[in-house]
């Protein structure tokens, strides 16, 4: 026997509202999408910030010893950058992960609430 997954017309004639998994899913796809997406914005700022810092202090370059000032700085700016994408990624990469886990339980009470009905 084959049980064609897709098809959501066999749910829905005995159902008039969609599966409450399915509703799970579309809500915490959409909240996802969001927290992702304030979370890269603020990354964005950040990153501009720290270069248009960058631009101002450069700017500021008036003799040698300004410039070596600016120089003897760049490899703290450097590694501080390194270190905040270090962790933008870790902090995106959970994310993912959490959205993962919940999708795959989503996906499970989904199944079980659907194949019994379409059998």
């Amino acid at each position: 026997m084959v049980v064609d997954l897709f098809n959501l017309n066999k749910v829905l004639e005995t159902q008039q509202t969609l599966p409450e998994p399915l509703v799970k899913a579309n809500k915490l796809l959409v909240e996802s999408v969001e927290k992702i997406m304030v979370f890269q914005m603020n990354a964005l700022k950040s990153y501009m910030d720290i270069g248009l810092n960058q631009m101002k202090a450069a700017a500021e370059i008036t003799d040698v010893k300004s410039l070596q000032d600016f120089y003897a700085r760049q490899a703290e700016i450097a590694k501080t950058v390194q270190q905040k994408m270090m962790g933008d990624a870790k902090a995106i990469s959970d994310m993912a992960t959490r959205i993962k886990v919940e999708m795959d339980g989503l996906t499970k009470a989904t199944l079980e609430d659907v194949l019994p009905k379409a059998a």
